[in-house]
């Protein structure tokens, strides 16, 4: 998706008053009539109609003759030219109605001559003339008159913040992109142009290779970037390949950082897209584990995904890896079954992974999802509420709804939802006892959709949690495995069914399950993330084998080929994601720090 050279209008108004140009009824006519073109958005016509007042009557000294208001003819010709993306000639027009026709006295005949060098330096971002486009904008600012020149605000910090990315200069970039973000409902800022700056932000931090600068303003302003689902998903394809872009030129944690903005939209292209990428992520630093998580849940969950036979061979292959032959042989049946002409058969049967004469039956395909959440109130404390909440300041968001929940007159449904995100706030600082307290007092769950209602259920995962009912836990958690569930709600399963395993005696079966919580949401619930792979790192280290190749490391009695080996390898390299991206920030525990030593060996 393009958002048409970033460029955000400024200056909305056109439609002018008609000048007094009573003295000539030709002139009077043809303004009437390019306005009218320009109301029914007929920009040719109008333009035409423009270019005739011009060439008739402003040969012979215009100003002279009728004054400051000719300039305003400049001014439509010059918003017809931009609607046409004739930039050179629009900026043309936009230089003539400020130079030519200034205001005199008190009269302004040119009520337009300031916002021309505001509609200028638009013309000049179409143009790609970064600096002019600047320099006009600032222009603008020192002269304009604060109280007969209004202009939306947000728009016009996001095009300063544009042409400064473009430029390189990406602290000023973010000192615009930062204003406007961050005062979006007092200006207001359009979404569009928040995506539009963002954009800006990361194609310049890749230029320029500077990942920390787009990491830090991420972690700064996170809660600010996020707009509605339904409106983001408008910009799926964007984000999408901003995060592809930054994996391409190597960075990873932007990449995933990026990727955590895709909206979960249940589609399948999207979503096997964000798993893919995952997967590719993982193993690029070692973790096949995590690789294997990735395409599981891609041919679980979106089977019909564009490329699901590279898809079902990459899982084959990983799940060989990691020593689940059993998967390996099913989906190699599956392998067979669907694509029985491919050139990866040949591959699976030389790495030696048995394939069954007899493929299993086809996996049961859970329905779309028709479960979006729905936008959230636009109050000023609710918004407040909410932008802590998606900037994972959660203790602040906490306290912010619940004085939503408490303000004297708040209506029913913002009361309801700000309850709820109340819930969300101690589930996801770990406050197992107050979200139980919370939850057990929840009234009208059905008004809040289905993906909110269903989170009250998942929470009964949570509860077991809290009461170590492990068994218990298995079978509530296994019980959601095969339902098509967005990936913040499939992460927690996850890790909840990765606890219960983990806690009954079925370690590596725990480990599948905490790779799925690592991969399902690109990281999203950094809360869920950051616990799998402790506890991915905490089942290695407990294991005989893993300690018993630290002991022979860089000895000759290693065995590199060894199962303790293979495992420790795999521990150093979640290790390495938890400092890449996994840990959110936080540093890894003492206790870990010796799994990065290993990192890599072969």
């Amino acid at each position: 998706m393009k958002l048409r050279g970033r460029l955000i209008s400024l200056s909305a108004t056109w439609v002018l008053a008609g000048p007094a140009y009573s003295q000539n009824a030709g002139l009077e006519s043809l303004v009437a009539q390019s306005q009218a073109a320009m109301e029914g958005n007929r920009w040719e016509e109008a333009l035409d109609f423009n270019k005739r007042v011009v060439s008739r009557y402003g040969q012979e000294n215009p100003f002279r003759v009728y004054g400051a208001q000719f300039g305003t003819v400049y001014y439509r010709k010059g918003v017809c030219e931009m609607k046409l993306k004739r930039w050179d000639e629009a900026m043309r027009s936009f230089e003539i109605c400020y130079r030519d026709f200034p205001n005199e006295g008190k009269d302004p005949g040119n009520s337009y001559q300031k916002l021309a060098l505001l509609k200028w330096g638009e013309a000049a971002m179409g143009a790609e003339d970064w600096e002019l486009a600047i320099s006009r904008f600032s222009k603008f600012t020192d002269e304009r008159d604060r109280k007969g020149d209004p202009f939306p605000q947000g728009a016009f910090y996001i095009n300063l913040a544009v042409c400064q990315y473009r430029l390189g200069r990406l602290a000023e970039g973010n000192e615009n992109l930062e204003i406007a973000i961050r005062n979006k409902g007092d200006f207001p800022t359009p979404d569009s142009g928040i995506v539009a700056g963002f954009q800006g932000l990361v194609e310049a931090a890749i230029a320029k290779r500077d990942e920390q600068v787009l990491l830090d303003f991420i972690g700064k302003n996170r809660g600010e970037l996020i707009i509605g689902q339904e409106e983001m998903k408008g910009f799926s394809g964007v984000f999408l390949k901003l995060a592809g872009d930054a994996l391409a030129a190597g960075m990873q944690r932007a990449a995933i950082a990026v990727y955590q903005f895709v909206p979960d939209t249940g589609d399948d292209a999207t979503e096997a897209l964000k798993l893919a990428a995952m997967a590719l992520i993982h193993e690029r630093n070692g973790n096949v584990r995590g690789a294997f998580a990735g395409y599981l849940q891609i041919e679980r969950y979106f089977p019909k995904a564009a490329n699901r036979e590279n898809h079902l061979y990459q899982l084959i292959r990983t799940a060989s890896l990691i020593g689940e032959a059993d998967l390996a042989k099913e989906h190699a049946g599956r392998m067979l079954r669907d694509f029985p002409q491919s050139a990866h058969l040949q591959e699976i049967r030389g790495a030696g992974i048995e394939i069954p004469e007899t493929a299993p039956a086809p996996a049961a395909v859970a329905p779309p999802r028709q479960d979006f959440v729905a936008g959230v109130p636009k109050t000023p404390a609710f918004t407040v509420a909410i932008d802590f909440y998606q900037g994972r300041k959660y203790r602040e968001a906490r306290d912010a709804f619940a004085g939503v929940a408490s303000r004297p007159g708040v209506p029913e449904d913002e009361k309801l939802l700000a309850e709820f995100y109340q819930t969300e706030c101690l589930r996801k600082l770990g406050d197992l006892d107050g979200l139980a307290k919370a939850v057990s007092s929840f009234g009208g769950k059905a008004a809040l959709g289905v993906l909110r209602s269903r989170q009250l259920e998942i929470d009964a995962l949570w509860e077991a949690v809290r009461t170590k009912n492990w068994h218990h836990l298995e079978s509530l958690a296994s019980g959601r495995t095969d339902q098509r569930l967005p990936g913040d709600q499939r992460a927690q399963v996850a890790c909840c069914l990765g606890l219960a395993l983990e806690n009954t005696g079925h370690p590596v079966e725990a480990l599948n399950a905490y790779n799925i919580a690592m991969t399902s949401d690109a990281g999203a619930s950094e809360e869920i993330a950051r616990d799998a792979a402790l506890n991915v790192m905490r089942i290695h280290l407990a294991d005989a084998e893993v300690r018993q190749a630290i002991a022979t490391w860089m000895t000759p009695e290693e065995d590199k080929l060894s199962s303790g080996f293979l495992k420790l390898r795999e521990a150093a390299s979640v290790a390495t994601l938890f400092e890449l991206s996994l840990g959110a920030g936080t540093p890894l525990p003492a206790e870990l720090k010796e799994l990065l030593k290993y990192k890599g060996g072969a």
